[in-house]
Parts: C-alpha cells; structure tokens; sequence
C-alpha cells in the first residue's frame, strides 16, 4: 500500500483492530490486533500518519500528540499469562519511559509495555502490591525495524524477545492485579511524566505530555505464554521490512550556498512530524545571508528565535538570553519557552550596508512565570535584543532590559557559548578537542582542551591570558565563529557536568527543539539535537534612557583558526578611532558602540551638503571597517571620498536608506583598514 502522505489530527475512528488470523504465519488469532491499517474501528487522537509498515501500513506516531486509546470494556481480558508482541522503528528515543502497549491506573496497577530512554524496552507488571519490572539488556537502534515480545507467567516471571532472540529474563511467581477500569493506551503514558536524567534538583522539570517517535504495526496480544520457539518463528513469520520512512531530521537553515546580504522571512522546515505541531504561517522565520558565503544566521522556531551561526557545512552555534534563576523554579529565560509565547522576532531593516534583527522575548520558567512581575502593573521582566548586521559577517549584539525587574541582588547571566549537534552526531564530529581558544586585545592567547581540570572548586576554568575578551569556537568547519566582548569582561570556560559514557562535554537536549517543560536533561544519546556548554562571559552592563540597562558585544565568523587578526578588531570596535568634524556640514553625534557606527547628524534634514571628517586611526585604535549613520540625509544618494580617492558602489562601499520618525536616514558602509588617520568626504548624489 503507497504511504499516505497527509497528516491527520484530531479523534478519528477508521484505523485498525482486526481481530482474526494474524499476517505472522502463526495460526492462533489474538486476543487484540492492531494492524494500523484503514478499515476498522478505533480511536487515534492527535497528529498521526499512515506510511509503509512491516505489512501494510503502520502508524507514524508525532511524538508529542499521538495516541491510541481503546476504552476499557473493549481491552483484552488478561489472567495468568499473556504474550505481547509488537513492531517499532524509532525516530528518536523517548523523552522517558514510554509505553507500547499499556492498561495501568494511578501508577498501582496493571501492566506496561514499553521503551525506555536508551532504547531499552520492557515489560511492567503489578503483582502483590509491587510492579515487578523486567528490563532487556539490548537496546533499539533508531530508526530501524525491530520485532518485540514480552511474555509474563504467574508461574515463572517475565521473558522478553528482541527480534526472535531472548533480551532479558526476570524469574518470579505471583498473580498480576489488572487495571479492568482503565482505558488501554498504546503509544503515550496515561498521564504527565517528566523526561528522564533531569539537570540538578530539577525545580524547573515539571510533567508533560509526549508521545512514541516513529513508527508502530502489527501490535497483538495473546491470553498465554509463548515459548520461546514461537516468538522466534512470530518475528520470522513476518515479512522482511523496508527501511522505515523516517528521514534524517536536520537543522534548518535555507538554501544552501553562497548568500546574497540582508535579512528575509521564511518557513524553515525541519521535520514532518514536529513542523506539524505548529501554526505558523510563511513568515515564522528570519534568516540573514552575507554576499558570497555560505554562512548564515538564523532565528527559528526551534531555538525559541535565539539566533544560530550557521557554518558553511551545516554546524550551528547559539548563545543564551537573558536568564536568572531561582530554587524554586529554576531557570528563568528564553529555553524555557518551546513554542515561543512570549518571543518573537522581526526585521528592522535589510539594505545593502546594514540589517537589523529584532528579538523581543520574556524569560519565563518551565511554568510560564515571569521574573518580577508586578501584580498591580501585569508585567514582568521582557527583554529587546538588536542584532545590527554588517557585509563583513560580523553582528553587534545589543540586549536591553527595564532596570527595576532585574535588582542589583538578583542573579542573572547574559550569554553562554552553545555548539550544537545534529541528530545522529557526537560532540566529536563538531569540535575539535581544543575546543575553544581565548585571547585579550594585546594578541596574548591560550586554547582550552575537554576534558580538562577544573581550577576552582565551581565549573569553571581560571582564564589566561590576563583580561581575555575575545574567544574563537574551534567548530570543524572552515569558518570559525568568534566573539569580541568590552573590556572588563569576566570569561570563564565551563568544564562542569561531563558524562563520560556520552561526551567529553556537557551534553544536554532539552533544548533546542524539545517542547517539554525543562530548564536541563542530560543527553543519553546522539538521537536528538543536543547542546554543549563551553563558555560563559559576563559583559560590562551600561545604564540606559529610561531605566534600562544594557550590554553589548560583537559575533562573527574567521577562517583563521588562530585569531590572531581578532585582537585588532577587537580595538576596532572597542576603542574606536575618535571622529574629527571638518567643516558645518553634519554634527557629530558620538560613536554607538551598541551598533559599532559613527552618528552624524545633519543640520538641516532633508537637505544634506558636504561633510568631511577625520577618523583618527593607530595601531592603539585601528579602523576595520567604517559605518556611519547620517540622519536626516534624505532619500538622496551619496557621493564618497576616503583620502581622496573617490569610492565607486559595490562591495566595497554601500549604502542604504532607512526610515525614522520625520526623516530617513543613510547609512554607509565601507571596507577599509588602517592604523593612520583617514579622511572621508561626503557629498549629496
């Protein structure tokens, strides 16, 4: 049968339970049949999807939504001994435990048969007051076709089967207390759960719903126990499976290839399944492209709209919002929103020389509470981040927050370096081992490996060089990404939290694209999109109009390995050559750190005349690109001289208009370096 290729939501009533002969070969017909096939009547809620199975179709389970559920005057009776049997291929393993096939109540009685975290499977079953609980010692590969069977014994335990072959034995004599007046539920637990290997304490896990990841078929229960020969002729029976259809889930990111600049919307798709559970229309996300690269920038739903750098193979670094946190809730900060109720993204502008992103987010613990919130007021701590983006793949990062939500005694974090993983790689396949290199703006550097020690008895490394403020994520890709913070910065490099049987980092997958409420789960695996904390930095925060703060630092991407050109841009933009007026064309304004631009203002809006001014360059204060905004020039052109040689447009010299209140505004940008005064003339064109 071809696979049908729409999703189906909601309560639908055309699926399975053939009861008859089974397509085995075996000769008994079962107790209950799930054949996930279209014709017969039983109740499917969520999002599902019918595909090729082991005979016939199977159903694709979303992972958050899907369930099947048969009420309880339809379940099997069961008695002394039954056999279950049942065909899977995972997509992904479990958040935590997750049932096949289960008929239990308030965690008291009945049975369960299910999959664990690892990809373990087993069979629980309440006897004499106690679940008795047997655990295969084989694990389930993803996204592959695997046969299971448990068979319980009042006289002799439990047995379970992976694929025809015995996977684990728990002996034991006792009679099973059936759940009668609960429904039976394949492919969901009854109720909320958390997710397994929960972070710390674990105030900010609380329980939610998800649901089996992949694919189910030919489910049967039968009212004995099968020896062992039959479950291997059962598996044997069935007919040889294609491979499942379940395609490698990737981080999305656009087109690939070389980029032209600026910023669009777009939808990006990620997986069937998971793009599935949102409403979202065909601007959800943003994306930023740099002329002739490959590399980009993305804000996706995935990662709550925090930006990604994307290199040009494919591997993706992100940074943290705002966050503080408590020991009552845990984290507070952008994470913990998974379906983006309280973030969102927009462009500001996109011209030739410039683009801007704008990032509006609260951040809200696993409970959708906010930080300081006001009852009189209704509001709690939000949080405006802009993202100035420039031809020469950098972006100045400028994060604002209301001073009175955030007190001087409150604990709170700004950003943190976070590679990650697709699903199906290691930590290993991203990063090298010197995984991250720091360095101060007199080019004086140091590489840090994982595993390493730790200096203090905290999760952090004491740095040197002295005063570092610049770091380079040593991905393996050609283009590594780097971060250029102020001066006075405290860097710290995070070697907490190593599993060894997982990484030689800290490994964690409750985000990005998990929708469960958690503020941290460890990885078990390489199944899902994982995340790894390297390093943290605290920036300089400056005082604002209005009672805000602010912070700002710079992100970009070098072929070099070694930085060593970093120190310089770094004085570029922290120590910014000062800006000489000639002439009473336009007015200085001061350099805007948090947009790395000179701002000049002209006299007369809309009627802009020749400028000329001088940027005072050393090797103290180097200039590495010039950007100017010019307010009030108008919607007219410029003309552009720097040292006396005219500027022809083109990479090199670009220019865009921008819209303010009463007035538009230019901004210029020109690729130019040098450690000696420069002097640029401007002329209306």
């Amino acid at each position: 049968m071809n696979k049908t290729r729409g999703w189906i939501f909601g309560l639908t009533a055309a699926v399975f339970a053939f009861l008859g002969a089974g397509r085995s070969g075996q000769d008994e017909a079962p107790a209950s049949h799930w054949t996930f096939d279209a014709g017969s009547k039983e109740t499917v809620e969520g999002r599902f999807q019918f595909v090729p199975g082991v005979a016939g179709t199977g159903l694709k389970f979303d992972g958050y939504t899907t369930r099947v559920v048969r009420k309880a005057s339809a379940a099997p009776r069961l008695g002394e001994a039954f056999t279950l049997e049942a065909w899977v291929a995972m997509a992904a393993l479990p958040w935590n435990w997750c049932p096949v096939l289960s008929q239990e109540r308030g965690g008291l009685v009945g049975y369960s048969f299910g999959i664990g975290p690892r990809g373990e499977f087993g069979l629980k079953v309440s006897v004499r007051g106690v679940w008795r609980e047997c655990v295969s010692s084989s694990l389930i590969p993803v996204r592959t076709w695997a046969h299971l069977a448990a068979v319980f014994d009042a006289q002799s335990g439990i047995r379970l089967y992976l694929n025809g072959r015995e996977a684990g034995v728990l002996p034991f004599q006792g009679k099973a207390a059936y759940a009668g007046g609960a429904d039976l539920v394949v492919g969901m637990n009854p109720e909320k759960r958390k997710p397994s290997d929960i972070v710390g304490a674990g105030a900010g896990t609380v329980e939610g719903w998800y649901a089996f990841d992949g694919i189910m078929d030919e489910i049967k229960v039968f009212t004995r126990a099968f020896a062992a020969g039959e479950v291997g002729r059962a598996h044997e029976a069935a007919p040889f499976p294609a491979p499942p259809d379940l395609p490698a889930r990737r981080l999305p990111s656009g087109p690939s290839g070389p980029g032209r600049f600026g910023a669009y919307y777009a939808k990006l798709a990620y997986d069937e399944s998971w793009d599935g559970l949102w409403p979202a229309g065909p601007a959800a996300d943003v994306v930023v492209e740099f002329d002739g690269s490959p590399v980009r920038v993305v804000f996706w739903r995935g990662t709550r709209y925090g930006p990604a750098w994307v290199m040009e193979n494919g591997q993706w670094i992100v940074d943290q919002s705002l966050e503080t946190w408590n020991d009552e809730e845990g984290c507070f900060e952008h994470m913990e929103d998974p379906r983006c109720l309280y973030s969102h993204v927009r462009i500001l502008e996109s011209t030739e020389a410039r683009a801007v992103v704008h990032w509006r987010y609260a951040p809200v613990s696993s409970r959708n509470h906010f930080v300081g919130f006001e009852e009189t007021s209704g509001w709690g701590l939000w949080v405006d981040e802009y993202y100035s983006f420039y031809p020469d793949r950098t972006a100045v990062r400028k994060v604002v927050w209301p001073s009175r939500f955030l007190g001087p005694n409150t604990p709170s974090q700004l950003q943190e370096t976070i590679p990650l993983t697709q699903p199906g790689e290691e930590v290993g396949d991203i990063l090298h081992p010197e995984a991250i290199t720091v360095l101060n703006l007199n080019g004086e550097s140091q590489s840090y490996s994982w595993p390493g020690p730790m200096d203090d008895p905290g999760l952090w490394r004491n740095l040197k060089p002295e005063s570092p403020n610049i770091q380079v994520v040593n991905l393996k890709s050609r283009a590594k990404p780097y971060i250029v913070f102020e001066p006075g910065c405290r860097m710290r490099v995070y070697v907490g939290r190593v599993r060894k049987s997982v990484a030689d980092f800290s490994a964690y997958n409750h985000f990005p694209v998990s929708l469960l409420p958690s503020d941290g789960r460890f990885a078990v695996a390489s199944d899902k999109v994982a995340s790894f904390s390297i390093s943290n930095t605290s920036p300089p925060r400056h005082e604002g109009p209005e009672s805000t703060a602010w912070a700002a630092w710079v992100y970009g991407v070098t072929e070099d390995a070694s930085g060593k050109e970093l120190p310089a841009v770094g004085r570029s933009w922290a120590r910014a050559p000062e800006l000489a007026v000639v002439g009473r064309g336009v007015v200085s304004e001061g350099y805007d750190l948090s947009t790395r631009s000179y701002v000049l203002a002209c006299r007369d809006f809309g009627r802009p005349v020749r400028a000329a001014f001088e940027l005072q360059a050393s090797e103290d204060r180097p200039l590495r690109n010039i950007v100017l905004l010019l307010k009030g020039w108008g919607g007219g052109g410029v003309a552009a001289e720097v040292d006396g040689q005219p500027l022809v447009p083109g990479p090199a010299f670009r220019t865009g208009h921008v819209r303010a209140s009463g007035r538009t505004d230019l901004v210029v940008w020109v690729q130019k370096s040098a450690v000696k005064p420069v002097r640029v003339d401007l002329a209306p064109r």
